[in-house]
């Protein structure tokens, strides 16, 4: 009975020790796994940060926020019949989005998206400053792969002018099939010409 007792203490003993040193790893993974996810956080926001303030970053955001409009917040569907929020951010598969958003959400939703586009302009590209915005700003309005497929990405390159390249990205299809310049969308290259040109 003294050996089963003793056993039966030995046993529970062991178990509490077992059980503390699997807790103590638990907690130890689950902090490792928090402080990765913080250091990743960390890591894009010094890489995003790296660019906020270049030359033309603001001016793009509230550019971008002129010619796209509010639309007072709601879903609304833009020229291509996409399903459209905020400041021209079209809606993903899965995304889902109250009736109305504020201005202020609108706004983090296009530093998101337009900060995509950075990324993608210096990923693709060895541009910087002016050029860089530009390039980010077609991306977020073309998309990247119209720019990875345009004549506009072998001009950059190649360091020639992009200026009548660019103002071929103003045009849609008419009723009858032929090409008509948007005067709107032409006004939004014409800015982008402006923009790529200058001192850097």
């Amino acid at each position: 009975m003294k050996f089963y007792l003793k056993t039966s203490i030995f046993f529970v003993l062991s178990m509490l020790f077992a059980s503390n040193s699997i807790f103590e790893s638990v907690l130890f993974s689950k902090s490792e796994t928090i402080s990765a996810k913080q250091e990743v956080k960390q890591a894009e926001k010094n890489y995003i940060s790296k660019y906020q303030f270049d030359k033309g970053y603001e001016e793009a955001i509230e550019f971008i926020k002129k010619h796209e409009g509010f639309a007072g917040g709601k879903v609304y569907f833009d020229a291509s019949g996409i399903k459209t929020i905020g400041y021209g951010h079209r809606i993903k598969n899965g995304e889902v989005f109250p009736e109305k958003i504020s201005q202020k959400e609108a706004e983090n939703i296009l530093r998101k998206d337009f900060d995509k586009a950075v990324w993608y302009a210096e990923k693709e590209t060895n541009t910087e400053g002016y050029k860089k915005i530009v390039i980010a700003h077609f991306i977020y309005a073309k998309g990247i792969g119209n720019f990875l497929r345009s004549t506009f990405k072998k001009k950059v390159f190649s360091g020639e002018s992009i200026d009548e390249e660019l103002k071929k990205w103003c045009y849609y299809r008419g009723t009858n099939g032929e090409p008509v310049r948007s005067e709107y969308i032409y006004k939004i290259r014409l800015w982008e010409i402006e923009m790529y040109n200058r001192e850097s």
